[in-house]
Protein backbone atom coordinates (compact mmCIF):
# COMPACT_ATOMS: atom_id res chain seq x y z
CA UNK A 1 0.00 0.00 0.00
CA UNK A 2 2.82 2.51 0.71
CA UNK A 3 4.31 1.71 -2.49
CA UNK A 4 1.22 2.97 -4.73
CA UNK A 5 1.13 5.96 -2.53
CA UNK A 6 4.75 6.85 -3.45
CA UNK A 7 3.44 5.43 -7.43
CA UNK A 8 1.18 8.15 -7.14
CA UNK A 9 2.74 10.92 -7.77
CA UNK A 10 1.59 11.99 -11.33
CA UNK A 11 -1.34 13.73 -10.61
CA UNK A 12 -4.75 12.85 -13.04
CA UNK A 13 -5.75 15.18 -15.73
CA UNK A 14 -8.47 17.00 -13.95
CA UNK A 15 -6.38 17.71 -10.69
CA UNK A 16 -3.32 19.28 -12.86
CA UNK A 17 -5.49 21.55 -14.69
CA UNK A 18 -5.07 25.18 -13.23
CA UNK A 19 -8.13 27.66 -12.95
CA UNK A 20 -7.61 30.25 -15.37
CA UNK A 21 -10.39 32.88 -13.28
CA UNK A 22 -7.69 34.26 -10.69
CA UNK A 23 -5.00 35.61 -13.50
CA UNK A 24 -8.24 36.26 -15.96
CA UNK A 25 -9.41 38.88 -13.09
CA UNK A 26 -6.04 40.51 -12.52
CA UNK A 27 -5.47 41.00 -16.20
CA UNK A 28 -8.66 42.61 -16.29
CA UNK A 29 -8.83 44.81 -13.71
CA UNK A 30 -5.45 45.97 -15.13
CA UNK A 31 -6.59 46.49 -18.66
CA UNK A 32 -9.59 48.54 -17.02
CA UNK A 33 -7.57 50.58 -14.67
CA UNK A 34 -4.76 51.28 -16.88
CA UNK A 35 -8.41 52.71 -19.49
CA UNK A 36 -10.04 54.40 -16.51
CA UNK A 37 -6.28 56.73 -15.71
CA UNK A 38 -5.50 57.14 -19.51
CA UNK A 39 -9.09 58.61 -19.93
CA UNK A 40 -9.07 60.93 -16.85
CA UNK A 41 -5.65 61.65 -17.27
CA UNK A 42 -6.73 63.04 -20.98
CA UNK A 43 -10.11 64.46 -19.87
CA UNK A 44 -8.01 66.36 -16.83
CA UNK A 45 -5.43 67.85 -20.15
CA UNK A 46 -7.92 68.34 -22.61
CA UNK A 47 -11.35 69.73 -20.24
CA UNK A 48 -12.44 69.04 -16.57
CA UNK A 49 -11.47 65.36 -16.26
CA UNK A 50 -13.01 65.44 -12.47
CA UNK A 51 -16.58 66.29 -14.27
CA UNK A 52 -17.86 62.90 -15.36
CA UNK A 53 -14.94 60.99 -13.16
CA UNK A 54 -18.32 58.99 -10.63
CA UNK A 55 -19.96 58.68 -13.69
CA UNK A 56 -17.19 56.72 -15.47
CA UNK A 57 -16.33 54.46 -12.09
CA UNK A 58 -19.91 53.38 -12.73
CA UNK A 59 -19.23 52.76 -16.50
CA UNK A 60 -15.96 50.61 -15.71
CA UNK A 61 -17.13 48.70 -13.31
CA UNK A 62 -20.62 47.83 -15.74
CA UNK A 63 -17.33 47.14 -18.13
CA UNK A 64 -15.98 44.69 -15.93
CA UNK A 65 -18.96 42.45 -15.79
CA UNK A 66 -18.87 42.13 -18.99
CA UNK A 67 -15.49 41.40 -19.37
CA UNK A 68 -16.26 38.23 -16.82
CA UNK A 69 -18.57 37.29 -19.17
CA UNK A 70 -16.35 36.74 -21.42
CA UNK A 71 -14.09 34.41 -19.66
CA UNK A 72 -17.31 32.36 -19.22
CA UNK A 73 -18.31 31.94 -22.89
CA UNK A 74 -14.53 31.56 -24.06
CA UNK A 75 -13.90 28.67 -21.29
CA UNK A 76 -16.68 26.88 -22.94
CA UNK A 77 -15.26 27.30 -26.17
CA UNK A 78 -11.81 26.24 -25.33
CA UNK A 79 -11.68 23.20 -27.25
CA UNK A 80 -13.16 25.06 -30.60
CA UNK A 81 -10.64 25.15 -33.67
CA UNK A 82 -8.09 28.43 -33.88
CA UNK A 83 -10.16 29.31 -37.08
CA UNK A 84 -13.07 29.19 -34.83
CA UNK A 85 -11.91 30.84 -31.66
CA UNK A 86 -10.38 33.99 -34.03
CA UNK A 87 -13.92 34.59 -35.37
CA UNK A 88 -15.45 34.64 -31.53
CA UNK A 89 -12.85 37.61 -30.60
CA UNK A 90 -13.44 39.37 -33.14
CA UNK A 91 -17.59 38.25 -32.71
CA UNK A 92 -17.39 39.09 -28.79
CA UNK A 93 -15.67 42.40 -28.87
CA UNK A 94 -18.26 44.28 -31.51
CA UNK A 95 -21.04 41.85 -29.43
CA UNK A 96 -20.49 43.20 -25.81
CA UNK A 97 -19.65 46.34 -27.33
CA UNK A 98 -22.75 47.24 -27.76
CA UNK A 99 -24.17 47.20 -24.58
CA UNK A 100 -21.26 48.90 -22.66
CA UNK A 101 -21.59 51.49 -25.60
CA UNK A 102 -24.93 52.20 -24.94
CA UNK A 103 -25.12 52.06 -21.43
CA UNK A 104 -21.84 54.57 -21.28
CA UNK A 105 -23.99 56.93 -23.89
CA UNK A 106 -27.32 56.74 -21.61
CA UNK A 107 -24.91 57.54 -18.16
CA UNK A 108 -22.73 60.01 -19.48
CA UNK A 109 -24.64 61.57 -22.45
CA UNK A 110 -28.99 61.00 -21.64
CA UNK A 111 -28.78 61.65 -18.25
CA UNK A 112 -26.94 65.08 -18.60
CA UNK A 113 -29.28 66.45 -21.55
CA UNK A 114 -26.92 65.81 -24.62
CA UNK A 115 -29.07 64.46 -26.70
CA UNK A 116 -27.87 66.22 -30.15
CA UNK A 117 -26.52 63.58 -32.82
CA UNK A 118 -27.44 60.62 -30.38
CA UNK A 119 -26.98 58.10 -33.16
CA UNK A 120 -23.29 59.27 -34.05
CA UNK A 121 -22.06 59.96 -30.50
CA UNK A 122 -23.44 56.06 -29.85
CA UNK A 123 -21.73 54.81 -33.10
CA UNK A 124 -18.23 56.28 -31.82
CA UNK A 125 -18.50 55.22 -28.56
CA UNK A 126 -19.51 51.31 -29.83
CA UNK A 127 -16.27 51.99 -32.11
CA UNK A 128 -14.24 53.02 -28.98
CA UNK A 129 -15.96 50.03 -27.08
CA UNK A 130 -15.08 47.71 -29.70
CA UNK A 131 -11.80 48.30 -30.08
CA UNK A 132 -11.19 48.01 -26.10
CA UNK A 133 -13.11 44.86 -26.11
CA UNK A 134 -10.50 43.20 -28.45
CA UNK A 135 -8.12 43.93 -26.68
CA UNK A 136 -9.48 42.44 -23.56
CA UNK A 137 -10.64 39.79 -25.17
CA UNK A 138 -6.76 39.34 -26.47
CA UNK A 139 -5.89 39.19 -23.16
CA UNK A 140 -8.11 37.01 -21.93
CA UNK A 141 -7.23 34.05 -24.32
CA UNK A 142 -3.53 34.85 -24.12
CA UNK A 143 -4.42 34.18 -19.92
CA UNK A 144 -6.01 30.95 -20.93
CA UNK A 145 -3.20 29.33 -23.05
CA UNK A 146 -0.60 30.42 -20.11
CA UNK A 147 -2.44 29.30 -17.67
CA UNK A 148 -3.00 25.56 -19.63
CA UNK A 149 0.71 25.90 -20.47
CA UNK A 150 2.16 26.51 -16.70
CA UNK A 151 -0.34 23.32 -16.18
CA UNK A 152 1.37 21.48 -18.95
CA UNK A 153 4.46 21.97 -17.72
CA UNK A 154 4.12 21.01 -13.96
CA UNK A 155 2.15 17.74 -15.00
CA UNK A 156 5.45 17.06 -17.13
CA UNK A 157 7.62 18.30 -14.24
CA UNK A 158 5.52 15.38 -12.38
CA UNK A 159 6.01 13.02 -14.74
CA UNK A 160 10.03 13.22 -15.38
CA UNK A 161 9.89 13.62 -11.10
CA UNK A 162 8.00 10.06 -10.93
CA UNK A 163 10.28 8.37 -13.65
CA UNK A 164 13.50 9.65 -11.68
CA UNK A 165 11.71 8.31 -8.74
CA UNK A 166 10.98 5.12 -10.30
CA UNK A 167 14.40 4.47 -11.60
CA UNK A 168 16.26 5.29 -8.56
CA UNK A 169 14.13 3.02 -6.71
CA UNK A 170 14.77 0.27 -9.04
CA UNK A 171 18.33 0.76 -9.12
CA UNK A 172 18.45 1.17 -5.09
CA UNK A 173 16.75 -2.35 -5.34
CA UNK A 174 19.52 -3.63 -7.35
CA UNK A 175 21.60 -4.32 -4.63
CA UNK A 176 19.81 -6.26 -2.06
CA UNK A 177 19.27 -9.26 -4.64
CA UNK A 178 23.39 -9.01 -5.79
CA UNK A 179 24.50 -9.13 -2.66
CA UNK A 180 21.99 -11.76 -1.28
CA UNK A 181 23.12 -14.03 -4.04
CA UNK A 182 27.36 -13.55 -3.04
CA UNK A 183 26.45 -14.04 0.56
CA UNK A 184 24.28 -16.80 -0.22
CA UNK A 185 27.29 -18.53 -2.36
CA UNK A 186 29.22 -17.94 0.48
CA UNK A 187 26.94 -19.84 3.16
CA UNK A 188 27.00 -22.93 0.47
CA UNK A 189 30.62 -22.79 0.29
CA UNK A 190 31.28 -23.04 4.24
CA UNK A 191 28.81 -25.72 4.51
CA UNK A 192 30.25 -28.05 1.65
CA UNK A 193 33.68 -27.45 3.91
CA UNK A 194 31.76 -28.68 6.74
CA UNK A 195 31.95 -25.47 8.85
CA UNK A 196 28.36 -24.84 9.78
CA UNK A 197 29.28 -22.66 12.34
CA UNK A 198 30.95 -20.18 10.51
CA UNK A 199 27.66 -20.53 8.15
CA UNK A 200 25.77 -20.21 11.17
CA UNK A 201 26.82 -17.18 12.13
CA UNK A 202 27.01 -15.35 8.55
CA UNK A 203 23.29 -16.71 8.27
CA UNK A 204 22.76 -14.47 11.95
CA UNK A 205 24.56 -11.84 10.62
CA UNK A 206 22.62 -11.89 7.16
CA UNK A 207 19.79 -11.45 9.07
CA UNK A 208 20.85 -8.60 11.36
CA UNK A 209 22.05 -6.90 7.94
CA UNK A 210 18.90 -7.65 6.45
CA UNK A 211 16.97 -6.35 9.45
CA UNK A 212 18.40 -3.05 9.21
CA UNK A 213 18.84 -2.48 4.93
CA UNK A 214 14.99 -3.11 4.31
CA UNK A 215 14.05 -0.84 7.28
CA UNK A 216 15.32 1.93 5.00
CA UNK A 217 13.45 3.91 2.13
CA UNK A 218 14.86 2.96 -1.04
CA UNK A 219 14.13 6.77 -1.50
CA UNK A 220 15.62 8.08 2.06
CA UNK A 221 19.27 9.49 2.58
CA UNK A 222 20.90 8.20 5.49
CA UNK A 223 23.93 9.89 7.39
CA UNK A 224 27.43 9.27 6.63
CA UNK A 225 27.87 7.61 9.62
CA UNK A 226 24.79 4.92 9.08
CA UNK A 227 26.02 4.45 5.80
CA UNK A 228 29.50 3.30 7.19
CA UNK A 229 27.65 1.13 9.65
CA UNK A 230 25.63 -0.72 7.47
CA UNK A 231 28.68 -1.46 5.36
CA UNK A 232 30.46 -2.46 8.38
CA UNK A 233 27.85 -5.29 9.16
CA UNK A 234 28.14 -6.43 5.70
CA UNK A 235 32.02 -6.82 6.75
CA UNK A 236 31.12 -8.84 9.57
CA UNK A 237 29.59 -11.31 6.89
CA UNK A 238 32.32 -11.51 5.11
CA UNK A 239 34.85 -11.35 7.85
CA UNK A 240 33.25 -15.00 8.82
CA UNK A 241 34.48 -16.16 5.70
CA UNK A 242 37.63 -14.55 5.88
CA UNK A 243 38.88 -13.99 9.00
CA UNK A 244 42.68 -13.80 8.24
CA UNK A 245 42.50 -11.59 4.77
CA UNK A 246 40.15 -9.18 5.55
CA UNK A 247 41.45 -5.74 7.95
CA UNK A 248 39.22 -2.46 7.79
CA UNK A 249 40.29 1.10 8.24
CA UNK A 250 37.75 3.46 8.47
CA UNK A 251 38.33 7.60 8.80
CA UNK A 252 35.24 9.64 8.99
CA UNK A 253 36.06 13.28 10.29
CA UNK A 254 33.43 14.02 13.16
CA UNK A 255 31.88 16.79 11.53
CA UNK A 256 31.11 14.64 8.23
CA UNK A 257 29.08 12.01 9.95
CA UNK A 258 25.99 13.76 9.86
CA UNK A 259 26.18 14.64 5.94
CA UNK A 260 23.59 12.85 4.01
CA UNK A 261 24.57 10.59 1.20
CA UNK A 262 21.82 7.72 -0.65
CA UNK A 263 21.09 4.58 1.43
CA UNK A 264 23.62 1.82 0.44
CA UNK A 265 25.66 4.09 -1.77
CA UNK A 266 28.92 2.23 -0.56
CA UNK A 267 27.45 -1.40 -1.05
CA UNK A 268 28.59 -2.31 -4.47
CA UNK A 269 32.27 -1.29 -3.89
CA UNK A 270 33.07 -2.66 -0.71
CA UNK A 271 31.30 -5.91 -2.55
CA UNK A 272 33.67 -5.44 -5.32
CA UNK A 273 36.79 -5.52 -3.37
CA UNK A 274 36.12 -8.66 -1.24
CA UNK A 275 35.14 -10.39 -3.94
CA UNK A 276 38.24 -8.89 -6.72
CA UNK A 277 40.47 -8.65 -3.61
CA UNK A 278 39.96 -10.01 -0.20
CA UNK A 279 38.31 -13.40 -1.75
CA UNK A 280 41.41 -13.85 -5.07
CA UNK A 281 44.40 -13.20 -2.39
CA UNK A 282 45.98 -15.48 0.03
CA UNK A 283 47.57 -12.61 2.35
CA UNK A 284 45.35 -10.05 4.09
CA UNK A 285 43.76 -7.18 2.42
CA UNK A 286 43.16 -3.36 4.11
CA UNK A 287 39.64 -2.10 3.11
CA UNK A 288 40.06 1.47 3.82
CA UNK A 289 37.01 4.00 3.39
CA UNK A 290 37.87 7.69 4.34
CA UNK A 291 35.72 11.08 3.56
CA UNK A 292 36.63 14.61 3.53
CA UNK A 293 34.92 17.85 2.23
CA UNK A 294 35.54 19.53 -1.10
CA UNK A 295 33.80 22.72 -1.08
CA UNK A 296 30.20 22.10 -1.49
CA UNK A 297 31.47 18.04 -2.27
CA UNK A 298 31.60 15.33 -0.20
CA UNK A 299 34.53 13.13 -1.42
CA UNK A 300 34.36 9.59 -0.14
CA UNK A 301 37.34 6.87 -1.14
CA UNK A 302 36.95 3.33 -0.86
CA UNK A 303 40.21 1.19 -1.41
CA UNK A 304 41.71 -2.24 -0.74
CA UNK A 305 45.23 -2.64 -0.37
CA UNK A 306 47.17 -6.21 -0.85
CA UNK A 307 50.27 -6.95 0.75
CA UNK A 308 53.44 -6.20 -1.06
CA UNK A 309 53.55 -10.52 -2.03
CA UNK A 310 50.38 -10.49 -3.25
CA UNK A 311 51.02 -7.50 -5.89
CA UNK A 312 49.28 -9.07 -9.13
CA UNK A 313 48.38 -7.32 -12.65
CA UNK A 314 45.06 -4.97 -11.98
CA UNK A 315 44.79 -3.88 -15.16
CA UNK A 316 40.83 -5.41 -15.79
CA UNK A 317 39.14 -2.20 -14.61
CA UNK A 318 36.13 -3.49 -11.91
CA UNK A 319 34.61 -0.84 -13.24
CA UNK A 320 32.79 -2.44 -15.78
CA UNK A 321 30.78 -4.30 -13.40
CA UNK A 322 27.29 -4.14 -12.55
CA UNK A 323 27.33 -2.94 -8.90
CA UNK A 324 29.86 0.24 -10.12
CA UNK A 325 27.15 0.99 -13.00
CA UNK A 326 24.57 1.30 -10.24
CA UNK A 327 26.76 3.36 -8.23
CA UNK A 328 27.32 5.88 -11.11
CA UNK A 329 23.91 5.81 -12.29
CA UNK A 330 21.85 6.78 -8.79
CA UNK A 331 24.42 9.14 -8.43
CA UNK A 332 23.60 10.85 -11.97
CA UNK A 333 20.27 10.32 -12.10
CA UNK A 334 20.19 11.90 -8.46
CA UNK A 335 22.87 14.81 -9.01
CA UNK A 336 23.38 15.07 -12.47
CA UNK A 337 26.71 16.08 -13.75
CA UNK A 338 27.80 17.68 -10.31
CA UNK A 339 28.24 13.63 -9.00
CA UNK A 340 31.19 12.11 -10.29
CA UNK A 341 32.36 8.37 -10.23
CA UNK A 342 36.27 7.49 -10.43
CA UNK A 343 37.64 3.86 -10.42
CA UNK A 344 41.24 3.44 -10.93
CA UNK A 345 44.26 0.13 -10.12
CA UNK A 346 46.64 1.61 -8.12
CA UNK A 347 49.86 0.12 -7.16
CA UNK A 348 48.72 -1.97 -4.01
CA UNK A 349 45.06 -2.90 -4.56
CA UNK A 350 42.14 -0.91 -6.43
CA UNK A 351 40.19 2.49 -5.42
CA UNK A 352 37.14 3.85 -6.04
CA UNK A 353 36.23 7.72 -5.17
CA UNK A 354 32.94 9.14 -4.93
CA UNK A 355 32.38 13.02 -5.20
CA UNK A 356 28.75 14.74 -5.08
CA UNK A 357 27.10 17.86 -3.32
CA UNK A 358 27.41 17.75 0.51
CA UNK A 359 23.84 17.63 2.23
CA UNK A 360 22.69 17.85 5.69
CA UNK A 361 19.94 16.72 7.63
Amino acid sequence: MQEDMKLSVIPPPEKSARSVWPPAIVAILLVWVFYFFTKTGVGLIIADGWQYIDQRAVVMAFGIALSLLIVVILEAAWNWPVWAKIILIVVLACVVAIPYAAFNWLLLFYLEGDLDQWLLTMMASWGQSAHLYLAITVVIVATQYSTSLLAREERMHAMETAARTLELRALRYQVNPHFLFNVLNSVAALVSDDERDRAQTMLANLAAYYRTSLTLDPMADVTLKEEIAAQLLYIEIERVRFPDRLAVEINIPPELETVLVPSLILQPIVENSVKHSVATSSGQVLLAISAKAEGDNLKIIISDRVSDSELRDRSQSSGTSTGLRNVRARLNSRFGEAARVNSTPTATGYETTLVFPVEQP
